[in-house]
């Protein structure tokens, strides 16, 4: 057994168990301890010491290895085969067993990340009952993994990464290396709670002599609050995957959310045209064609109607016009009916009785899964992949539908796991892409990606309605975690920002500013607004640029360029839905803190967070960027929210002398000053926008002293006082500008 102890009495015995396809199962109770030694260890994660557990079963001998750092521990399991017959195996728990803590498990929570992009995540009470979806078997695929469907009541499945939040302490278990095997972490509170962290095996077979052994496991707890809990175990992964890293995080153009399957080239090269020429107001370097442009799904060197010359030609017009050409694939799938579906059945992931995989139904077909460890689907992929960015001219490809690959069957390779398999795909197509092309996952269960993707989108998609709706029908809709929503995007935007420049660059999906043809009100596209901006992940607008309004272009001009930053999410661990976004930072080296506050309710939310609860000082500077408010507050910060509302706050310790309170020239007040200096009597700041700009900026210059004198590039520039100490300054400038104010001797 494994006894992890935490000082605050969260308790969690862990043994070993083993699964079957067959049935037969070896649970704890029938491993027998038989050795244990320990020694001193040093790898990638630090130094340490190792507990090596040698255990016996019927038929199996088992080594568990511990390693223990400062405040976390590694485990890995590996398995031998001590029997005359082979056998084929389902799982194997790494760590199972009972857990304790001095609360009752009436009052845990438990956060968990769903198996791919779409899938839900996020904190939920520990007792209750994971979501499915009224699709049944159609919706299926898109929602979960079908491998390990929703549990019964009682019992919270979680993929990946998983936290236990008892009181103020969460117990944190994912899996570190992430190449081979899903991980699932699955607690059950039927009764005396356990913990179980299974290593799906998938059915390999197992031969007498033969060894097989598990990813490695992170276990660790955190006290909470934390503003980064799943810090420790990110990093972790990070060390062992090696993700790619990116110079800067992408904006640009999409075609879906506007013109979906029934886009044309005609309508690519308008929204080019406009965007071409307004480059100077909308600095965005991305032109992405989604869905639509093929002949079929699956056939996708056969183009519709609707693009008679193919996509070749706009990647060179969209070269030439000075931007990255995008384009939309879904390389594991196929309709039923296409010419690679036809000629190659033998390509298709198929089930125990020989019949194709669902993967689910979609644009009224059911859909069909390529194996990619099939030797002819590595070679169709990557003859597809190389000539869509080598030949058609698109280093830049959105990889959609991937969950295809790792859907359970039937594999041309017996010792391919799910996992595994999905890894080869994604493999064979960055060896085709090359090095330099962006690979943006979506659909995706997202262990395996890492290290092959730059992008990853981690929520459901966005649609231009508040909930999920189908039909004309939302209500029967409410409780629908992956279908498209503004609601379902925003969500995993926050509970997955922790990923965010740490394994990819997230993709918090389009943007929807446009002021037709959508039912969101401004109060929402405000609160998205307000989540992407501090999400710090790639900014994609799609809406047709020609038709939106001038106050909504320069909202999208004021996103750009993307600031990268990764944001702490304050109440991760406390609500499904979080409300409280902050980051951290500095404006002219002194403390600033940028807070989102976010009401997903449909009732209004009044309350006031402690400003020492956010770590803040008793009396600060405050600008609501909505509002355009500045003032000063003490002791707390105000919230009065409409359904569905948000406001965004930057927040400064008051300190002698001019200081920058806020403006509206970024949705993120003051990241335009990029250089700064402010002193007794006098602030000087420099401020840069790639795009045109016009707004106002807010001061702080308490006292009464002398002459108060603001000049804008040596000029002085007129001004308005905003309240008590506060003074108001509207600019128009592009590039960069220099604004400086003093107060004269008296």
């Amino acid at each position: 057994m494994f006894v992890f102890l935490d000082p605050s009495g969260l308790r969690w015995t862990a043994g070993i168990a083993l699964e079957a396809v067959d049935g037969r199962t070896w649970p704890s109770t029938v491993w027998h301890l038989t050795e244990e030694q320990r020694s001193p260890i040093q790898d990638l994660h630090g130094s340490g010491e190792e507990l090596r557990q040698v255990f016996q079963a019927p038929g199996w001998e088992a080594i568990r290895r511990l390693r223990r750092y400062r405040g976390a521990t590694a485990v890995r399991l590996l398995l031998r085969r001590r029997a005359a017959s082979p056998i084929a195996l389902r799982r194997a728990a790494v760590l199972t067993g009972p857990v304790e803590a001095p609360l009752p498990s009436s009052r845990w929570r438990f956060y968990q990340n769903g198996f791919h992009s779409w899938s839900f995540a996020g904190t939920v009470p520990a007792g209750g009952r994971d979501a499915g979806t009224l699709f049944g078997p159609l919706g299926a695929p898109m929602t979960f993994d079908v491998a390990t469907p929703p549990g019964p009541p009682g019992v919270r499945r979680s993929d990946l990464v998983a936290a236990l939040i008892a009181g103020e302490r969460a117990l944190i278990v994912g899996q570190i290396t992430t190449a081979d095997q899903f991980v699932k972490i699955e607690l059950n509170t039927r009764g005396a709670p356990q913990l179980h962290v299974c290593a799906e095996l998938d059915g390999i077979s197992v031969a007498p002599e033969e060894e097989i052994a598990s990813e490695w496991i992170w276990v660790e707890t955190r006290e909470i609050p934390d503003p980064d809990p799943f810090g420790g175990y990110a990093e972790a992964v990070a060390r062992a995957m090696q993700p790619r890293t990116r110079p800067h995080v992408p904006s640009g153009w999409c075609s879906w959310y506007f013109y979906y399957t029934h886009v044309r080239d005609a309508d690519v090269r308008l929204n080019l045209q406009a965007l071409a020429a307004g480059q100077d107001a909308l600095p965005v370097e991305l032109i992405q064609i989604d869905d639509g442009f093929q002949a079929a799904v699956g056939e996708w060197t056969q183009f519709s109607p609707r693009f008679p010359e193919g996509v070749a030609p706009l990647a060179r017009e969209i070269r030439e016009a000075g931007f990255t050409p995008g384009l939309w694939l879904a390389p594991f799938m196929a309709w039923p009916e296409t010419s690679i579906v036809r000629a190659h059945p033998d390509w298709l992931l198929r089930d125990a009785r020989g019949r194709p995989v669902s993967a689910g139904f979609n644009w009224y077909h059911w859909l069909r899964a390529l194996d990619p460890t099939h030797p002819g689907v590595e070679a169709w992929l990557q003859e597809l992949i190389h000539t869509v960015v080598h030949r058609w001219g698109f280093p830049y490809l959105k990889l959609d539908f991937l969950y295809a690959a790792a859907l359970p069957g039937r594999r041309y390779d017996p010792k391919a796991t799910r996992a595994h398999a999905l890894r080869r795909g994604l493999q064979a197509i960055r060896e085709a892409a090359g090095d330099s092309a962006f690979l943006l996952g979506c659909g995706c269960p997202l262990g395996p990606a890492i290290g092959l993707v730059d992008g990853m989108r981690i929520g459901p998609d966005v649609a231009p309605h508040w909930g999920p709706r189908m039909f004309g029908l939302s209500r029967p809709l409410r409780a629908e975690r992956s279908l498209p929503a503004a609601r379902n995007a925003v969500r995993n935007t926050l509970t997955r920002s922790w990923m965010h420049r740490r394994w990819w660059w997230n993709d918090p999906d389009c943007l929807l500013l446009r002021a037709h043809a959508t039912s969101l009100t401004e109060d929402e596209i405000r609160l998205m607004l307000t989540a992407v901006a501090l999400s710090g992940g790639m900014i994609l607008i799609s809406d047709p640029v020609t038709e939106l309004p001038e106050d909504r272009r320069a909202l999208w001009a004021a996103l750009l360029p993307p600031t990268g930053d990764r944001p702490e999410i304050w109440d991760l661990f406390q609500q499904e839905f979080p409300r409280v976004i902050r980051r951290a930072g500095a404006l002219c080296g002194a403390p600033a803190m940028w807070v989102g506050l976010l009401n997903p309710e449909d009732r209004p939310w009044r309350t006031a967070l402690r400003l020492s609860d956010l770590g803040l000082p008793e009396e600060i500077w405050g600008f609501e960027r909505w509002s355009g408010l500045a003032q000063r507050l003490t002791g707390s910060l105000p919230v009065d929210l409409p359904p569905h509302g948000a406001a965004l706050w930057v927040l400064r310790p008051i300190q002698p002398g001019p200081q920058w309170v806020g403006s509206t020239l970024r949705i993120l007040p003051g990241v335009e000053v990029v250089e700064g200096e402010e002193g007794a009597s006098r602030g000087r700041w420099v401020l840069r926008r790639e795009a045109r700009a016009q707004g106002a900026v807010w001061l702080g210059i308490p006292g009464k002293g002398g002459a108060l004198e603001i000049w804008w590039d040596g000029r002085p520039c007129a001004t308005e006082r905003a309240g008590e100490g506060l003074w108001r300054v509207e600019l128009a400038f592009q590039g960069t500008g220099v604004l400086e104010a003093c107060r004269a001797s008296p």
